[in-house]
Formats: structure tokens, C-alpha cells, sequence
């Protein structure tokens, strides 16, 4: 989340929400900040207002254009496998040369829609993206004109303390993070969530109960390791960007107040003290990059298990004959493809 947070003031003109900007404290505060999902709520609906502009129908449009697209990108993950399939039970059975030419066809360009797998390279993401960069740029605009205007608002006490290098990191990481935050939400998390929950009716449709159990199983626990894990780390992450705000602001500050540096011969000073920060920074730097491979360690463990346990069972049925080879080819598409999205979601969280 961003390091600046964002609370909706009652002074505030037309609903801006104003933005309080804090110095960093302590890193070992860090570890006694409440959980991510406090104030979820509320954070959610102070940043609704930058998703859907209002009095700007264009925007609008863009918006409703790119739901309607990311409906379209859910429809061709299920169809992309199914189509696998299909080749793969007409070239077992010897199918005609003119049926498999049009199965080929209809893949190759389901391909080409969702683009690497995931649909994070395909025509209808780029897309997409292209149509988001508009709205993006009207919440940019908005999350820094508000920060700006706030900053100008402040005391002149505050002013005089010079936090330069601390404020100008902190609004950078803070804009930035929202966002990230934003499109994380719409594009990668809710759409990720879509998909299993259609993974799992799916499966239970077209297979049996077995495999929508597998996939909810593991899905399940997949996102309560995550949880827990990023929740427990969140506080190296957080100490990690207090450290590099200090450092930046370290390095700020003695630059901006270069002819005292100077007066009082402190360049060596100066410089030992911002060798330290960026140690401190790299050591924070190093658990929070350690736990993150911990928790992509686990991830992969339960990903793993379920595509073993989903696997075993659709061999073992295509060995008694209940299933043919193309259902095998299916399930190991499909569920690859759930799972790629999810590596992510550690990040996201």
C-alpha cells in the first residue's frame, strides 16, 4: 500500500479527499502498524471517485470499454483449453483434414486474443491497457494536484523542518502506489478471482465433483498461505520503505543545505551518514526480499500438489477410458493457466 495514506477530509472541496503526508518515524514502529485489510472499506471507496470520473461521459466509456473487455478475456481462458482439446481428440481419432484445419484456426486466433497463456501479452489485453492509459492519467492527476495542493496548505512550522528528501519520496511512492493499487484491484485481482470461480463450475460440470473439490481445495489454501505469510512480512516491507525514505532524505537534505555542509567541512560526515542509511535500507531490503521468497516457495508447493493431485486423478481416468487423452490435454491447459496469475499475488496483497 502506499506510504502516504489518503483520508477523506471534511474541509475538502467537491469531495478531494485530503492526503496527510507523515514524516517516517522509527523503523521499529513498523512492526506494531495494524493489519492491511484495516480500513479496507474505506480506502476502497475514498479511491472509487479517481475509477469512475464523474461529469466526464468519455472517461466513462473508456471504463465500461474496458470491463466489457476483461469479460471478453475471461470467455477466451475457457474457450482456449477446450479448443486444445479439440485438436488434440481429432488428431487421436483421425478426424477430416478441412474439421481440423478450422479447429487449428479457431485456437490460433483464441491465442492470439489472450496472448502468452495469461492473457497478459494478448490483443485484447493490450487493448485494454490502451484504453485504461486515460483514466490512469486523470487519477494520477488527481492524487498529485490533491497532494500538492495539501502540501501548500501546511504551516510554515512544518515547511521549516525541511523534510524535503522524506516528502518527495513519499508522494512519489504514494501516487505510484495508488495506481498500481488501482489496477491491480480491477485488472488483476477481481478478474484472477472470475476465473476461479469459472474454473470450478467448469469443472465440476464437465468433469465431476472431484476436480472442482482439487481446485477449490487448493485455492483455498493458496490464498490463506498468502495471507498469512504477506501479513507476517508486511512489516519488513514496511520497515524497508521508512529506511529508504530516510535515506533519500538524508541524501536531499545535505544537498539542499549545501553551503552549511560546507561551512562546517561535513561532506565526510555527510557522506558516512548516508553510507549507513543505505546499508540499514539494504539490510531491511534483504528480509523483506527474503520472505517474499518464502512465501513464493509456498505457493508453489500447494500449486504443486494440485496439479499432481488433478493430474493423478485425470490419467487414472483417461486410463480406464472414462476420459480421452484430449481431457487430459484440458485439464493440465486450464489449470496451468488459473495458476499463472496467482504467482502475482503476493505482490498485489
Amino acid at each position: 500500500m502506499a506510504d502516504v495514506p489518503v483520508k477523506s477530509g471534511g474541509e475538502g472541496k467537491r469531495g478531494v479527499a485530503n492526503v496527510d503526508i507523515q514524516h517516517s518515524s522509527s523503523p521499529s514502529s513498523s512492526s506494531s502498524l495494524p493489519s492491511a485489510w484495516r480500513g479496507f472499506g474505506r480506502k476502497v471507496t475514498l479511491l472509487l471517485p479517481y475509477v469512475w470520473p464523474k461529469g466526464n461521459a468519455a472517461l466513462q466509456g473508456l471504463v465500461l470499454l474496458c470491463v466489457g473487455l476483461l469479460a471478453a478475456e475471461r470467455l477466451v481462458n475457457v474457450l482456449v483449453p477446450v479448443y486444445s482439446k479439440n485438436i488434440v481428440n481429432e488428431l487421436s481419432a483421425g478426424g477430416g483434414w478441412t474439421s481440423l484445419i478450422v479447429t487449428v484456426c479457431i485456437y490460433t486466433l483464441l491465442k492470439f486474443l489472450q496472448g502468452g497463456g495469461t492473457g497478459t501479452s494478448g490483443f485484447i489485453s493490450n487493448l485494454r491497457q490502451f484504453m485504461w492509459i486515460k483514466v490512469q492519467q486523470f487519477t494520477s492527476r488527481g492524487v498529485q494536484v490533491c497532494l500538492f495542493s495539501h502540501l501548500h496548505g501546511l504551516s510554515l512550522r512544518w515547511h521549516l523542518e525541511r523534510h524535503t528528501g522524506d516528502v518527495l519520496r513519499s508522494v512519489d511512492r504514494g501516487t505510484s502506489s495508488i495506481n498500481n493499487l488501482l489496477s491491480y484491484i480491477l485488472f488483476s485481482i477481481l478478474p484472477t478471482i472470475c476465473d476461479i470461480i469459472i474454473a470450478i463450475i467448469y469443472f465440476v460440470s464437465y468433469f465431476n465433483v472431484w476436480f472442482g473439490l482439487i481446485v477449490f481445495t487448493c485455492m483455498v489454501l493458496y490464498l490463506t498461505c498468502t495471507v498469512l505469510i504477506t501479513e507476517w512480512r508486511t512489516k519488513y516491507r514496511r520497515e524497508m520503505n521508512n529506511r529508504d525514505n530516510n535515506a533519500k532524505s538524508r541524501a536531499v537534505d545535505s544537498l539542499l543545505n549545501f553551503e552549511t555542509v560546507k561551512y562546517y567541512c561535513a561532506e565526510d560526515y555527510e557522506v558516512r551518514c548516508f553510507e549507513e542509511a543505505i546499508m540499514k535500507y539494504q539490510h531491511c531490503e534483504w528480509k523483506s526480499s527474503a520472505s517474499l521468497a518464502l512465501l513464493n516457495q509456498s505457493q508453489n508447493i500447494i500449486i504443486g500438489s494440485g496439479l499432481l493431485a488433478g493430474s493423478l486423478l485425470c490419467a487414472h481416468l483417461v486410463y480406464k477410458g472414462q476420459f480421452q487423452v484430449g481431457d487430459y490435454v484440458l485439464f493440465g491447459t486450464y489449470i496451468i493457466q488459473l495458476y499463472t496469475p496467482l504467482n502475482w499475488f503476493g505482490t498485489y496483497y
